[in-house]
């Protein structure tokens, strides 16, 4: 791998947020690890993989899932209750999940990356259904409106901002503005209000989830040509606060700034759900979590499965469609055995990117679609205390306006006695090859470094606390959905099946959110199913003429 620059190091460090002073990096060593430590398991797929080098199939399945995200196991919850019995899911690490991993300190869970869902939008019939049989969703009250599970309900307190020299309840950069100078934060949040109303022609709203439910206007799909930077310019909004706050918004949720996404994705954060205030009797947007973040929803899922259906450490490395069947090559990353096993249908749920290195006869439009795809490097750092900070320092959601992160969220924050689990989110959004270049060689001393420097400003006394660091590097953490890539031709071929290959993931619709991975794994499990003559009900209503 080729060694950075030191201009082209600082750059990346520049552009990432900072540096930790030397006087900092003398302070006393922080116990720790990088969780995934060494070079990514699926760098493997670089090298040639030869079918001789593959023991002979011995396993036939009617689907194989490859990948065991939310995507992948929600694929295999559509197929198991749907009757199909043979089931083989693969996933190259040795715990699934993807993104929704958690991990544990003591008696103490906590989200390793994706640590929350909504109340999920009345149209969204599959999210629905999913969540009623995991237990999350109770019913619905005669207003149809959903009765959550006990506990899962984010508690109060909810999120504060540190702006301006200290803590403000809310993300609200305006807290202390004049109300003339409020009035942009009040005229854009009655642009995006119309935008969650707005219907098209077809009666389709402008914005739903999953994606694929929305209206086909032009006017709606023209924004996904233009970024949401560009539209805010369009609307005549300059104030640098707002910028700030919707820069936020879409860090938050893709790893990128408002001048990386399309406009489409940007107001989609705000609009496809029942955000506003004005509209709390009418629909229900309350966060959902849990300790563990999605992982609480990866075991559940994992649980549908038996422990023999399931393959982890386990490098899909070649697939190839033959008459009637699909034939995988697979490494045992634990043995380093090369093993084969054939499959009535595969439902591809890994990230695209990395598609064309497995997959022969990708056509080269496809393969190119999928190489084309950006992904926002995350740096992900558990940081374990002795105790709480004082229990009126914190929320779940902790923001700081001058920081490259996205802050910290308190993990323990639903539990008894919670506080001394914070998890530090640090999205990398420029020179995305150099960041996750950095992001791989730098060592865990480093990375300490950098977050203990920008944590102290807003907590001085965090050294006497701190027992323990650790870190997750997610060089590909989550695709970005630039300016063309939601509802153009690219879109397209990311979703086109290759004979008995069915791409799911939340890469095949372009949002790299929960909900988009459950829709695009149970839409790949019924494309399944259809190829192999299965019966089923289907959980996509919202389908019907999109």
């Amino acid at each position: 791998m080729k060694a950075l620059s030191r201009r082209q190091f600082l750059g990346v460090l520049a552009a990432a947020g900072g540096w930790a002073s030397e006087s900092d990096r003398r302070l006393r060593p922080i116990p720790g690890r990088i969780v995934n430590e060494g070079p990514p398991r699926g760098h493997l797929l670089r090298e040639v993989h030869a079918w001789a080098d593959f023991a002979a199939a011995d396993r036939r399945c009617d689907v194989a899932i490859v990948g065991g995200g939310i995507s992948g196991l929600a694929a295999a919850w559509k197929l198991r209750r749907s009757g199909v019995e043979r089931i083989t899911l693969l996933d190259l690490e040795d715990q699934l999940g993807g993104t929704s991993r958690s991990g544990q300190w003591g008696d103490r869970v906590f989200p390793w990356g994706a640590h929350y869902i909504n109340i999920p939008p009345a149209e969204a019939d599959c999210i629905h259904e999913i969540l009623q049989d995991l237990g999350v969703i109770d019913g619905y009250d005669a207003a149809n409106k959903p009765l959550v599970a006990a506990g899962a309900m984010l508690r109060w307190p909810h999120e504060r901002l540190f702006y301006g020299g200290r803590w403000v309840a809310g993300l609200d950069p305006f807290a202390e503005a004049s109300s003339r100078e409020r009035e942009v934060l009040l005229r854009f949040e009655d642009e995006m209000l119309r935008w969650a109303l707005h219907r098209g022609r077809d009666g389709r709203r402008a914005f739903a989830m999953p994606l694929r439910y929305s209206t086909d206007d032009t006017r709606v799909r023209r924004l996904d040509q233009i970024s949401m930077a560009e539209y805010l310019r369009e609307e005549g909004w300059h104030d640098d606060r707002l910028r700030w706050l919707i820069d936020y918004a879409c860090r938050d949720d893709y790893g990128s700034t408002a001048a990386q996404v399309s406009a489409w994705a940007g107001i989609h954060y705000y609009a496809c759900r029942f955000y506003d205030y004005r509209l709390h009797e009418a629909y229900p947007a309350h966060t959902l979590t849990w300790p563990e973040g999605n992982g609480h929803l990866v075991a559940q899922l994992a649980n549908r499965l038996g422990d023999s259906e399931i393959k982890r450490q386990a490098l899909v490395a070649r697939l190839a469609t033959e008459r009637s069947q699909v034939r995988l090559g697979y490494i045992d990353l634990a043995s380093g055995e090369k093993r084969q096993l054939t499959a009535g249908a595969v439902v591809y749920a890994g990230k695209l990117h990395a598609a064309p290195y497995a997959i022969e006869g990708l056509p080269d439009a496809q393969a190119k679609a999928m190489a084309a795809i950006e992904y926002s490097p995350w740096l992900v750092a558990a940081i374990f205390l002795k105790e709480p900070l004082a229990a009126a320092q914190t929320t779940w959601d902790n923001v700081l306006y001058d920081s490259p992160s996205l802050g910290y969220v308190v993990a323990d924050h639903q539990q008894s006695r919670g506080g001394r689990v914070l998890l530090y989110y640090w999205p990398f959004v420029d020179q995305l090859a150099e960041a996750r270049h950095t992001l791989l060689v730098q060592d865990h001393a480093f990375w300490t470094a950098q977050i203990m420097a920008d944590l102290r400003r807003v907590h001085p006394e965090l050294d006497d606390l701190v027992e323990r660091i650790d870190l997750y590097r997610w060089g590909h953490g989550m695709m970005r959905p630039s300016p063309g890539t939601l509802w153009g031709p690219l879109a397209g071929w990311r979703q086109q099946p290759m004979a008995r290959i069915f791409f799911a993931s939340c890469d095949a619709t372009g949002l790299p959110l929960c909900e988009e991975a459950i829709f695009a794994g149970m839409w790949a499990a019924e494309r399944a199913m259809d190829c192999l003559g299965v019966a089923y009900s289907s959980s996509l209503g919202g389908l019907a003429d999109a």
